[in-house]
């Protein structure tokens, strides 16, 4: 069972129980969330039930019983294919694997490769996935589409063997035109889907370096490589510098000075050792047209 649950603020405004939940819990549908047990100050409640300022929001989903991952037929942008290994880039917009609470079941990356290859590794929900990238984050990928494979590059990534660089556009500008945040990362108690900096025993060792490639009014374009890959690990670090990446609605700024269509992150390059051949096999994919449209309105 998945469970969520929020405090309002004593200055939170008053308004519908659905409203407040489709900004809170995106991933789920409006109609999904109607059908899960929701409670206000621990009674039940209904979606149209008005919350106001100090209430408590619970939010529990069951499991589906049987979540059955169909084959669909969803273009993949290909950069590079072998028996072994298979390199994409994945859009913005689209999720990595199915959720077994119903968060996403359909148009996942997982859908798209289960109606090209009929017998990749790993469990079906997750076949041929060693990595993952967040929803909003576009760029280089890499699936396994055997057993060795999957081994050998699920060991790299452990062993901190595959090199992950990312274009990030973030706020302002920066104080130093390189840098390294070592800093922990762990959930955020009042939001399950939100990470921040902790020192809680359940927190995890998080290394991000980033270098300053242009500066624009506003903002710069960085160069960033994590050495770890925790949920959220480059926009929590970013942010708590004061530089969060430029379209991110969690951890940005309410009222950010520089207007993007979605998240400026992007998996730029990818490098590891090829699982068969060992040989060093480098990808990388250019940025999308979306957000290279930001960079050029942002140039004087």
């Amino acid at each position: 069972m998945a469970y969520f649950h929020f405090k309002l603020g004593e200055d939170e405004v008053s308004t519908r129980l659905d409203k407040f939940l489709a900004t809170e819990l995106p991933q789920f549908s409006r109609s999904f969330l109607a059908k899960s047990q929701l409670l206000v100050n621990s009674k039940l409640a209904k979606p149209a039930q008005k919350i106001a300022a100090g209430d408590l929001i619970e939010v529990k989903i069951p499991p589906l019983k049987s979540l059955k991952i169909l084959p669909e037929k969803i273009s993949l942008e290909i950069l590079f294919e072998d028996s072994e290994i298979l390199v994409i880039v994945k859009p913005s917009g689209m999720v990595c694997h199915p959720t077994d609470h119903g968060g996403h079941v359909v148009g996942t990356l997982v859908n798209a490769l289960l109606s090209k290859f009929k017998n990749l590794p790993g469990e079906q929900n997750r076949a041929g996935l060693v990595h993952r990238l967040d929803r909003e984050t576009s760029g280089c990928l890499v699936v396994a589409k055997t057993e060795l494979a999957k081994k050998n590059i699920s060991q790299q990534f452990a062993d901190r063997q595959v090199s992950k660089t990312y274009l990030a556009l973030v706020v302002g500008k920066m104080q130093n035109p390189t840098g390294r945040i070592e800093a922990p990362i762990g959930r955020d108690s009042k939001n399950h889907l939100r990470r921040r900096i902790s020192i809680a025993s359940n927190s995890r060792e998080a290394i991000t370096e980033f270098q300053v490639i242009e500066e624009f009014p506003g903002a710069s374009l960085l160069e960033v490589k994590i050495l770890t890959g925790r949920t959220h690990q480059i926009r929590v670090h970013l942010s708590s510098l004061g530089h969060p990446v430029v379209g991110d609605s969690t951890y940005g700024f309410k009222n950010s000075p520089i207007s993007a269509p979605r998240l400026f992150l992007h998996a730029w390059k990818l490098k590891f050792h090829h699982p068969k051949t060992g040989k060093l096999v480098k990808f990388s994919a250019p940025l999308p047209d979306d957000l290279e449209k930001v960079l050029r309105n942002l140039k004087p």
